[in-house]
This record gives C-alpha cells, sequence and structure tokens, in this order.
C-alpha cells in the first residue's frame, strides 16, 4: 500500500522494478505510463468488488479503465468525471439524471446519438457489437424454408427483414 517506487528502482539488482505494483494510480502513470495505470485501475476496481463478494466480468472493469484512461492520463469515473462527456443521455444514465436533464435543457444541448447511452434511451440499436453495421445485401423472403434443402444446396437460411429495414432507415 505505501511504497517508494523510486527508491526500489535504485535496488534493480535484488528487485526487479517491472514487477511491482502499487494502488497509487498517479505513481503508476508517473512512473510506467498509462497503460500500467490503466492495469492499476482495473486491478484495484477489480479488488474493491470482489472485497465484498461481487464478482464482475474482466471487460466491464476493462472498459471503465479505457474510458478514465482515454485522454492519456486518468480522470475520475464519477459524475465530476463524466461532465466533460457530450452527450446528454450518457450523463443522465451515469447519476444525478434530473441535474444532468435541467442542465442540458438550460445550456440547450444536443445528442447526436452516436453513443450507446442515447441510442438505447430512444429505443435505438447501439452502434457496437451486431449493431455496429449495416447489411448491404438485400436479404431475399424464402417462402416455407426447408433445413434440409438449404443444407443440400449449401444456402444459408434466409429470413424477411423488410419490417426492420424501415425502421433502421430512420437511422440515416
Amino acid at each position: 500500500e505505501g511504497e517508494n517506487l523510486m527508491a526500489m528502482r535504485l535496488h534493480q539488482g535484488v528487485l526487479n522494478p517491472n514487477r511491482f505494483f502499487t494502488n497509487d494510480i498517479a505513481a503508476m502513470l508517473r512512473l510506467y505510463g498509462v497503460e500500467a495505470c490503466r492495469a492499476s485501475i482495473v486491478r484495484e476496481v477489480g479488488a474493491v468488488f470482489g472485497g465484498h463478494g461481487i464478482s464482475v466480468d474482466q471487460r466491464h472493469l476493462n472498459l471503465i479503465a479505457d474510458y478514465m484512461t482515454r485522454g492519456g492520463g486518468y480522470q475520475a469515473f464519477s459524475r465530476q468525471g463524466i461532465k466533460g462527456n457530450t452527450s446528454p443521455f450518457m450523463k443522465m444514465s451515469f447519476e444525478t439524471t434530473v441535474g444532468f436533464l435541467r442542465d442540458a435543457v438550460m445550456e440547450e444541448d444536443f445528442d447526436d446519438l452516436s453513443g450507446p447511452s442515447g441510442r438505447i434511451v430512444v429505443g435505438k440499436i447501439g452502434r457496437i457489437g451486431t449493431g455496429g453495421f449495416d447489411v448491404m445485401m438485400p436479404v431475399l423472403q424464402v417462402s416455407n424454408p426447408s433445413h434440409e434443402d438449404a443444407e443440400e444446396n449449401g444456402d444459408v437460411m434466409a429470413v424477411d427483414q423488410s419490417s426492420e429495414s424501415e425502421e433502421d432507415s430512420d437511422d440515416e
């Protein structure tokens, strides 16, 4: 918990400074860089949840650390740290919804729905994962398709997506 990483570096013949870690995020950033800082955030946030018996998927911890270090340093993952985000819906989905809503109205903020939070709030599919791309090839409707026929021909079963394509045209 306490450390003097600079003094430990003086004893590289005995200690391997590349195997040290600390809960001092600022020291990790200063001495080892942003990736070490990011790894420290993942480790420390995971330890906090783990200490309370809460298991969190490593990917979620990685996303938090990525967000916190995206500018080359680190920023708080709190309502103060998120204030700089331009998406009003992102701010409102985090904490103190009414306060961020009031600020967005008073400042005439606009959300272009480019982030997942804004898209989810208005009922749109996020532009991430399977929602991160559009299928440009028209899909043909197959009436009463047979799995055996499709397998014999090496075809993939087609599904009528005409109702979805009308909804998706609103996104463009």
